[in-house]
């Protein structure tokens, strides 16, 4: 058994404190001073304050991207007068495709033969008909050959 003044001890606690009996700790207050605000420097900073240094940064970056921006207007322009120097030889390519074709056509050719090395169609007397008795048995090529190599 208990004494009755542990008893009443035991119950103050218990009504105080609860199950555990045992006090419960007190949330550290906070002091209302003012903490000293630590300055955070960068190691290449020399004791510099952090915002000049980023603001050396930014600018930085900042001329770095008016650099990159002029480097690829340069190259764009590079780019399209190449563009228009290919365009130029396609067209000439065009051109003288054109005057191969009307080269190669046959109006074209005849009208050479005629008039530059004067050959004429034959008349009717300088026509020559072969009829399929007149066809060699070896062919013409053979014949061809006979008289080229004699």
């Amino acid at each position: 058994m208990i004494a009755p003044e542990r008893w009443y001890e035991y119950q103050e606690k218990y009504q105080k404190y609860g199950i555990d009996m045992k006090p419960q700790r007190e949330p550290e207050r906070r002091s209302r001073r003012k903490r000293s605000v630590r300055k955070i420097t960068l190691p290449f900073s020399n004791g510099r304050k952090v915002a000049v240094s980023m603001v050396m940064v930014a600018a930085l970056a900042m001329i770095m991207l008016i650099i990159i921006t002029a480097y690829s207007a340069s190259l764009r322009y590079d780019i399209n007068s190449m563009i228009r120097e290919n365009s130029a030889l396609m067209g000439e390519i065009e051109n003288l495709q054109v005057k191969v074709y009307s080269a190669n056509n046959v109006d074209y050719i005849e009208s050479k033969a005629t008039g530059e090395l004067k050959m004429v169609y034959p008349g009717e007397k300088n026509r020559v008909y072969i009829s399929s008795s007149d066809i060699p048995e070896n062919g013409f090529a053979d014949i061809i050959k006979e008289k080229a190599y004699n």
